[in-house]
């Protein structure tokens, strides 16, 4: 098959949609495919275009038998209602140029939302070569999301967004959802269950396993309990939960809380850190994705928390999965699915979201209980590898597709 790929976010950015896009294209070149992955000039998640790409309205590259077009984005390291729209805007238009200039044959166009803008991008294409078959793949539910955290609440705007999202849907020959919970709501929207798959997501079990050889030390020394967050600081992670639990806790505890990333809501989280004067919070600048998971595996826990929001309970972030790859026990602050999968797979402790009481005690109950905690190693790691295995994600991706092309 010859398959275009449209993700705004890929390699080497660093962030979740980018595991999977490469996990899964990576997967399809491999098996024979011939894939074309149009995607942004890196520049997530500080909104700065990287070294060798700024300047460039185009450019093409090869990587593991992916052909990459990347094509030009308004940028903006300050993240605001403006901002984002012109950001995912112009992807949308400046990747309908750069696919026209390099069109081929492509029977399958393969559009990975949020943002929702990429759909634009699909149903375009789809009008203007209604041979090929669009999939369109819902990771996160947009404009849901944002209207219930209050990120969009223009009237007009809340208007305007839904009716695009009903026509991404109407156009596509195919929805592929990463939860049940997603396939559901779609299905309340008028969409019919039976053109929408749900593929979840999953981990890469050799890059992600634990390190026996560590090759990093963490910031706050080694004879104490380290909690660990890895990952985007964003609205939507309500890491100041994560704060102030570090204050319920004492420095005598011997518990250090290390947050590793990078994100809009960084500089905020550092000032709140020093308002609440806490000796037992590093924070670490974005480490190497061939690096992180020997960070993780020299932790004794690891953090997995969003807002508290009904959109949410649908959401399953893929960190539970790399958590759980590298042996660490996990304490979730996020309900619905992705509670199930912590509590049928042993891997970990739920905490009720937003509540820093609950989220310190949790914390506490981890460190006084060694033998829990390697018994939830054992059982996450077990889980993991039999049902989260992302090579078997993008199989049963590779399938829908080849029945879709037939």
């Amino acid at each position: 098959m010859n398959i275009l790929y449209v993700t705004q976010y890929f390699h080497p950015e660093v962030c979740a949609p980018t595991n999977r896009a490469l996990a899964n294209t990576k997967f399809l070149a491999k098996k024979g495919h011939t894939v074309t992955v149009l995607t942004e000039m890196p520049n997530h998640p500080k909104g700065i275009i990287k070294k060798g790409y700024k300047g460039k309205i185009f450019c093409k590259e090869k990587l593991s038998g992916i052909n990459i077009l990347r094509t030009w984005v308004h940028t903006n390291p300050q993240k605001n209602y403006i901002t984002r729209i012109l950001f995912y805007a112009t992807f949308m238009l400046s990747g309908i140029i750069a696919i026209l200039l390099n069109w081929r044959k492509f029977e399958i166009i393969y559009v990975s939302s949020p943002p929702l803008f990429v759909g634009g991008i699909g149903i375009f294409l789809k009008k203007l070569f209604p041979n090929s078959k669009f999939i369109f793949e819902i990771r996160d539910l947009w404009p849901d999301a944002a209207i219930d955290m209050g990120e969009l609440n223009n009237k007009l705007a809340i208007k305007v967004s839904k009716k695009f999202e009903r026509k991404c849907y109407e156009n596509a020959d195919r929805i592929i959802t990463v939860t049940k919970y997603f396939r559901t709501k779609i299905c309340k929207k008028g969409i019919p269950p039976q053109i929408i798959s749900v593929v979840r997501n999953g981990t890469d079990i050799k890059k992600w396993s634990r390190k026996t050889e560590i090759e990093c030390a963490l910031p706050l020394g080694e004879n104490k309990f380290t909690v660990i967050y890895a990952g985007n600081f964003g609205l939507a992670q309500g890491l100041e939960t994560i704060l102030l639990a570090a204050k319920e806790l004492s420095p005598k505890q011997e518990i250090s809380i290390v947050l590793i990333g990078d994100g809009p809501e960084r500089e905020l989280l550092l000032q709140k850190k020093e308002e609440l004067q806490l000796s037992n919070v590093q924070f670490v600048d974005e480490v190497p994705p061939d690096k992180i998971s020997s960070y993780l595996s020299s932790a004794d826990c690891g953090i997995v928390p969003l807002v508290k929001s009904e959109v949410f309970k649908g959401t399953i972030p893929s960190k539970i999965f790399d958590y759980m790859a590298c042996e660490l026990p996990i304490l979730l602050g996020v309900d619905g699915e992705a509670r199930d999968i912590i509590e049928k797979s042993k891997g970990g402790l739920y905490f009720e979201p937003e509540n820093f009481i609950d989220l310190a005690k949790k914390i506490l109950f981890m460190q006084e209980n060694k033998e829990f905690r390697q018994n939830m190693k054992k059982q996450g790691y077990k889980y993991i590898i039999k049902n989260f295995d992302r090579e078997r994600k993008a199989d049963k991706i590779e399938k829908i597709l080849i029945k879709m092309r037939k």
